[in-house]
This record gives C-alpha cells, sequence and structure tokens, in this order.
C-alpha cells in the first residue's frame, strides 16, 4: 500500500448526489450523520485517505462543513418546490373562479 501523504487526490472533492435516504432526513444532526456513515464507508476514500489516529474518520472537517451547506442547499430547494407548488394551486384555483365568474355574468 503507497503512503497515505504521497496518495494524489486524497483529498479532492468528491461528487455526491442525495440518496433517498439522505433526502429522508428529519433534521441537520440525522442527515450528517448519514452523511458520515456513506463516506466513511465508502471503499474508494478509505483507499486514498489516512485515518484520523484519534477520532478514526477519513472525513475531514471541511467535508463536514460541506454536509451543512448540503443540508441547507438542500432544506432552501424543498422550500422553493413547496411555495412553486402552492402558487400554481392559489394560480389554478384563481383561474378557475375567474372562468367561472365570466360564465356566470355572460349567462
Amino acid at each position: 500500500m503507497k503512503k497515505p501523504a504521497l496518495r494524489k487526490g486524497r483529498f479532492s472533492k468528491i461528487q455526491f448526489r442525495e440518496t433517498e435516504w439522505t433526502k429522508s432526513s428529519k433534521n441537520i444532526g440525522e442527515y450528517i450523520f448519514r452523511r458520515i456513515s456513506l463516506d466513511q464507508s465508502s471503499k474508494e476514500i478509505q483507499n486514498i485517505r489516512p485515518r484520523h489516529q484519534m477520532s478514526q474518520l477519513f472525513i475531514t472537517s471541511k467535508e463536514i462543513n460541506m454536509y451543512v451547506n448540503d443540508y441547507l442547499k438542500m432544506m432552501e430547494n424543498k422550500s422553493k418546490n413547496n411555495r412553486n407548488v402552492q402558487t400554481d394551486f392559489k394560480n389554478k384555483t384563481n383561474d378557475s373562479k375567474t372562468i367561472l365568474d365570466n360564465h356566470i355574468a355572460h349567462s
């Protein structure tokens, strides 16, 4: 096995795609736990990074900070989607009401 300090790309950012398991987290603590669990079990990360002696983690504090930012983005996107759905529903309701009012007015 190569020495960890000599491995190329050992701290390069790994592209993460949200999974149903991470998306279904009820709070930030659960989300971070799930992300740590996924990254700690990654064979790719285990092969290129040294394990921290005290914590026994392969991930760094910068990555945990990234998890927090990812969680906040995910919550923001959910919030935007909910607002869009509510706006669409209100618009459809208003359109239906306008059509009904116009129909009654012309009758």
